[in-house]
């Protein structure tokens, strides 16, 4: 299921060492070349960033539910839940953290718990509403990450169809549990906090990669969830990294195990914003503003 070989060649008299990896399972490639610098990992002052008016921090102009929710917004006392204003599917949400500004280092399990317990509240809601067959949760912390809002926030996301990610796990079910099985008797396996085990993948979906895996249904884990989370954070927080992308997958109908993925991005700087965020990255789907159909039409006028 997983192999590697090394390719070795001489740039400038100097042997330089490149490690390719193979995932059978996800039928991926990853290039390990050890390069310092490939990270953008320059820390950079964005208070003026952080200081300027929040739409998030107004949460009397934002979208409301209508009457079939039941109420307007879904809140706690450290977050809020409300309509995406930019639907990616049918049922589509923003839960934000009431706090405006925070560090990765300052999440605690607690403050995400509360964000993921109101995420689940929307989900439960809509199954009430429709038969839908799949739910994630996913986060992109800073504009790296591909978030447009400084102010943390989650985002739900609840279909009848699952991700491009979703659908390849959930068609070969037998051989995920094959992988996960493999990857946690490797070397790259972590430990187990509560009932979440977390393994680094062979081949990693990005940098600084880590997975966590479920044993029961995210209903009975939140808690674990979230310290896991916490730990995971706290290490990126650690090695000086202050952005990165979550994705929590969810099959309501049990197609494959409750986990999540989370990778780190290029660190935050004053003026910096990505194309690439949490559907790219980490369920495999390009988001796009323009049907191709248009691009071809404009393109005929230059031919």
């Amino acid at each position: 299921m997983f192999r590697k070989w090394i390719d070795e060649v001489v740039v400038a008299g100097a042997k330089k060492k490149v490690e390719i990896r193979e995932d059978e399972f996800f039928e991926r490639r990853c290039r390990i070349i050890g390069r310092v610098g490939l990270e953008l990992v320059a820390e950079e002052n964005f208070d003026d960033l952080i200081n300027k008016p929040c739409i998030f921090c107004t949460p009397e102009k934002l979208a409301k539910f209508g009457k079939e929710f039941g109420k307007e917004i879904f809140e706690n006392e450290y977050a809020f839940l409300f309509p995406n204003i930019n639907p990616y599917a049918k049922y589509s949400s923003v839960c934000a953290f009431k706090q405006h500004f925070i560090k990765p280092a300052q999440f605690n399990a607690e403050l995400i718990e509360k964000n993921l317990e109101l995420c689940m509240d929307y989900i439960h809601k809509v199954m009430e509403l429709d038969e839908i067959k799949y739910a994630s949760i996913s986060w992109n912390y800073l504009m790296p990450a591909g978030a447009s809002i400084l102010h943390p926030h989650t985002q739900v996301i609840a279909d009848k169809q699952p991700t491009t990610y979703m659908a390849f796990i959930a068609k070969k079910k037998k051989e995920f549990k094959e992988y996960l099985d493999k990857e946690m008797k490797s070397e790259r396996y972590i430990g187990k906090i509560g009932k979440i085990k977390l393994f680094t993948p062979f081949v990693p979906f990005g940098f600084n990669e880590v997975v966590g895996i479920a044993e029961e249904n995210i209903e009975n884990c939140l808690e674990d969830l979230s310290k896991a989370l916490e730990k995971i954070i706290s290490y990126y927080a650690s090695i000086k990294r202050n952005s990165f992308n979550v994705a929590i997958y969810i099959s309501l109908e049990n197609e494959f195990p409750l986990h999540f993925r989370c990778i780190t991005r290029q660190n935050m700087v004053k003026y910096y914003r990505n194309d690439a965020m949490f559907f790219e990255r980490l369920h495999q789907e390009v988001i796009l503003e323009k049907k191709p159909e248009e691009v071809a039409k404009e393109l005929r006028n230059f031919i």
